[in-house]
C-alpha cells in the first residue's frame, strides 16, 4: 500500500496520493508510516510550515531506523528550499530597495515571557543558535543589531516583524539629515520660544519656534571622563579613565520643520536670558546649574504634556558604542568640552535621530 502512495508523490499527482494515504489510515491506523507520508506530501505541494513541523514532531518518537534517516533527509531539504528562497528574495529586495544606501537595524524591547518563543524564530531568521539569540533580544530598550544595506536590512525587518519580534530600520543619511541647534539659552516664551544658539564659535543667532511644534522629547545622560591618579600596589601612582560626572540632555522634535532643538545642562548659559527660578540669577551660577535645569525641565513638562518622551538611551549605547565605524560617520551635535572624543556622543545622536525618523517618517 505504501508504494503506491509513493508512486503518486513522486508523479505529483497529490489527490491520488492524498485518497491512498485515507485509505492506509482506514485499514492500519497504527501504521508509522502515515504520519510521515503526510509530511511528504504536504512537502511535495510546497506547505513546508506544517511538513517541517510534522517532521520534527515525529522524530523523537521514532525507533525504526530507517525512517529516522528519512524524516531528517526531509528537514535538511525543507531547511535547505526555505534558505534558497530567503535568498532568492533577499536579492530581490536589494534590487529594489537601493543596496547601496547605508542603514541601521535596530531591535525593539521584547518582554521577557515572550523571549523564549522570540529567540527560537530570531534564531532562525539570523541563523544564531537560540541561546545566542536570546541574549541579543534586548528587554529594556533599543539594541543597535546590524549596520549595512538597507536592502538587505529591510529584507531581514520584515521577516522579524512577521515572526512578531519587533524592530524597525533607518538610513545612515536621515540620521545626519536632520538640523540641530544646540541652545545656549531661552531668550524669551511670550507667544513663542526664542532661544540663542552658536553656529559657529564666537557667532550667536536666534531662532523661534511655538511649543505646538514640538512632537516629542528625547532625554539622556552623556558620560563625562576626567583622567585620575590611584593609588595602586606598594603605593604607586597610576592614572586611569574615570566617568566623573554626566551630562543631562534634553532633545525637543519639531518634525514640521525636520529639526532638534538641543538643551544640555553643561552648555546651558543659566546666567543669560530669562530666568525660570528666583535663585536662577544668582551669582553662583555653578551652584544653581542643577535646580535651574530642574526647573527648566519642569517648566517644558508643564507645556507640552501628554507627548511621548524616549528616555532609555544608556542601554542603547551600550550596544551602539561597539559600531565604531558608524559612529565615525556621524556629526554629533554635542560641543561638550572633552580631553578626548567619545562614541558616546554619535551615539546619543543616533538614538535622538532614530527616535525622530520612526516616529515622524
Amino acid at each position: 500500500m505504501v508504494e503506491p502512495i509513493i508512486n503518486a508523490i513522486n508523479n505529483e499527482n497529490y489527490e491520488e496520493a492524498s485518497k491512498l494515504l485515507q485509505q492506509l489510515q482506514e485499514q492500519e491506523s497504527d501504521n508509522i508510516w502515515i504520519p510521515f507520508y503526510q509530511a511528504r506530501l504536504a512537502e511535495a505541494k510546497g506547505d513546508f510550515t506544517f511538513a517541517n513541523q510534522r517532521y520534527r514532531e515525529l522524530l523523537p518518537n521514532i525507533v525504526n531506523p530507517k525512517l529516522m534517516i528519512q524524516i531528517r533527509q526531509g528537514i535538511e531539504r525543507i531547511n535547505q528550499q526555505e534558505i534558497e528562497q530567503r535568498q532568492t528574495a533577499l536579492d530581490q529586495a536589494m534590487e529594489k530597495s537601493g543596496a547601496e544606501e547605508m542603514g541601521m537595524l535596530v531591535l525593539e524591547a521584547i518582554a521577557n515571557e515572550s523571549k523564549k518563543a522570540a529567540a527560537q524564530k530570531f534564531g532562525e531568521i539570523m541563523g544564531i543558535d537560540a541561546y545566542t539569540a536570546r541574549l541579543q533580544l534586548p528587554s529594556r530598550s533599543w539594541r543597535l543589531y546590524r549596520t549595512g544595506a538597507i536592502g538587505k536590512l529591510k529584507f531581514q525587518a520584515e521577516q522579524l516583524q512577521q515572526a512578531e519580534i519587533p524592530c524597525f530600520t533607518a538610513l545612515v543619511g536621515h540620521v545626519n539629515a536632520l538640523k540641530v541647534y544646540n541652545v545656549l539659552y531661552i531668550e524669551s516664551i511670550e507667544s513663542k520660544v526664542t532661544m540663542v544658539y552658536e553656529p559657529k564659535k564666537g557667532q550667536r543667532e536666534i531662532f523661534t519656534f511655538d511649543l505646538s511644534e514640538v512632537g516629542q522629547q528625547v532625554h539622556g545622560l552623556l558620560p563625562i571622563f576626567e583622567e585620575c591618579v590611584d593609588v595602586g600596589l606598594k603605593g604607586k601612582l597610576k592614572r586611569k579613565i574615570e566617568v566623573l560626572d554626566y551630562a543631562k540632555i534634553c532633545d525637543l522634535h519639531l518634525p514640521q520643520k525636520q529639526t532638534i532643538i538641543r538643551l544640555c545642562d553643561q552648555q546651558y548659559r543659566f546666567l543669560e536670558g530669562m530666568a525660570f527660578s528666583d535663585q536662577q540669577k544668582s551669582q553662583d551660577g555653578q551652584a544653581t546649574m542643577r535646580k535651574s535645569w530642574q526647573h527648566i525641565m519642569a517648566f517644558l513638562s508643564e507645556k507640552i504634556t501628554s507627548l511621548p518622551t524616549y528616555s532609555e538611551f544608556t542601554p542603547f549605547g551600550e550596544s551602539a558604542i561597539d559600531f565604531q565605524e558608524l559612529l565615525r560617520l556621524i556629526k554629533p551635535h554635542i560641543g561638550l568640552l572633552r580631553r578626548e572624543e567619545t562614541p558616546w556622543d554619535a551615539a546619543f545622536h543616533v538614538y535622538s535621530s532614530l527616535a525622530f525618523t520612526k516616529t515622524f517618517s
